[in-house]
């Protein structure tokens, strides 16, 4: 077992996504971005790289850094370099002692998907960021907005999709992983992932899951935060 900054502990280091929420995000829905009688749809969010966070606890910067690689605006000329380099400044910013960044004491492992999208948007990438609180939230905004970076609980039989291409949630919890989600199907039910393992795992770096495994994994203490207004474009 692995002890993350805040005491926690997860059985694979690279599952460092720390549970950190502020009421004030209640302030920022994505629903509220809406319009009167839109409708679900299905919709993938193109994301031209597959990142890989190697054994390290950046799962939080690796899912910041996809969302700005992907599309509706993609920043070009970023990756791997970049990633570190949000997760570093978030566990500068986040609440807990120590880090993983050069010189860090204590040296952990892991930080939150708010302080990561925080980072975001100090760095100028992003006007600000909405939430998704619930399934329906989520199917909208991935279907009209753009890529949601989620952070979830981390289940065994998520480490690896089955023949069907889908990962679920069976098993033991083993930790939280932040992770994009760039699609959604609204015929099947699915969410599209975009992981940060590498390309090969899963589909080229993908994987699916069907909206009530992800229910499940928002009602225990996931969450979804929606980037808005790109601000920085270009390497």
């Amino acid at each position: 077992m692995f002890t993350l900054k805040d005491g926690s502990e997860v059985a694979d280091k690279r599952l460092a996504r720390i549970v950190q929420f502020d009421e004030k995000s209640r302030d920022y829905p994505i629903r509220a971005t809406f319009t009167l009688g839109q409708r679900p749809r299905s919709y993938t969010w193109c994301c031209s790289q597959v990142l890989d966070q190697g054994a390290e606890g950046a799962c939080v910067g690796f899912s910041m850094t996809h969302e700005l690689i992907a599309r509706p605006v993609a920043v070009k000329g970023i990756g791997a370099t970049e990633a570190r380099e949000i997760y570093f400044a978030a566990q500068c910013s986040d609440p807990w002692e120590g880090g993983a960044y050069p010189g860090a004491s204590p040296f952990y492992e892991g930080t939150s998907v708010l302080a990561g999208v925080k980072i975001l948007k100090q760095q100028g990438h992003i006007g600000g960021y909405k939430w998704a609180f619930g399934l329906n939230d989520l199917v909208m905004a991935v279907g009209h907005k753009g890529p949601a970076i989620l952070g979830v609980p981390w289940y065994e039989g998520m480490f690896q999709p089955w023949s069907c291409g889908h990962i679920h949630v069976t098993g033991a919890k083993v930790g939280g992983h932040a992770i994009l989600c760039i699609g959604v199907n609204v015929k099947h039910q699915t969410f599209t992932l975009h992981n940060s393992w590498g390309p090969g795992w899963g589909d080229n770096g993908r994987c699916k899951i069907t909206w009530e495994d992800m229910d499940k994994l928002l009602h225990e203490q996931g969450e979804a935060v929606i980037p808005q207004g790109r601000l920085k474009v270009g390497g």
